[in-house]
């Protein structure tokens, strides 16, 4: 089976250069090629596609919306984001968006043949180099963002402290504290000290050896 292809990419050598690569392979066609997010929107409605190369960046817009409105519309289209933007925000947009797969335009030609193909065929299985460690970054970016005064307390509960000691160490009144706590246990998602020390050890908000003074 021959694999139509589409190559979206501003810049016109590497466009060509992309065509040309691709259309050397026996089982791939080119069957169309636009510099412009609106040139790419028109010939997707003209041409049966397999698989949508695309890059980033591009002056009259982004790539990635446009690949997003193609996801949206032919849900088994294959999609290669080729792109120089090294970054996990571009990465896990790419992912978020549906695309088959992400590659950069310094990778190997045969990675570049071999994304396509797999586009084909396994549409909605992402691929990237460093896709592992970038959802781990945007796990750990996920943690609560708690105030600096409710970071205090938190300290102080997972310490194993009461709440009016916590108030005489921090100089606030035992009313205060609650309110601190309430608002910690609700960004934790938990609902006593014990639970919130839980979920502050498994987000790393403390250190395991804070919490060696919390009775049992």
């Amino acid at each position: 089976m021959s694999i139509n292809v589409m190559v979206i990419d501003d810049h016109t050598l590497v466009r060509e250069a992309v065509c040309r690569m691709i259309d050397s392979e026996p089982d791939l066609h080119v069957v169309g090629q636009a510099g412009s997010v609106a040139e790419g929107r028109m010939m997707l409605q003209q041409h049966p596609l397999h698989v949508l190369v695309i890059d980033v960046s591009m002056p009259d817009g982004s790539g990635l919306t446009l690949a997003r409105a193609a996801r949206e519309a032919s849900p088994r289209l294959g999609i290669v984001v080729l792109t120089m933007h090294n970054d996990d925000e571009t990465l896990l947009e790419a992912l978020d968006l549906g695309a088959s797969a992400l590659v950069l335009k310094s990778a190997p030609s045969e990675e570049v043949i071999a994304a396509v193909r797999r586009a084909a065929v396994a549409p909605d299985a992402f691929m990237a180099t460093g896709l592992a460690e970038a959802l781990r970054r945007r796990s750990s970016s996920d943690k609560p963002k708690l105030t600096p005064r409710e970071t205090e307390v938190l300290d102080r509960l997972v310490a194993g402290d009461s709440i009016a000691a916590v108030a005489k160490k921090l100089y606030m009144s035992e009313s205060t504290v609650k309110t601190h706590v309430s608002k910690v246990y609700e960004k934790l998602g938990a609902h006593n000290r014990a639970s919130a020390v839980m979920a502050a050890l498994r987000l790393g908000l403390v250190k395991p050896e804070s919490a060696q003074n919390l009775p049992g």
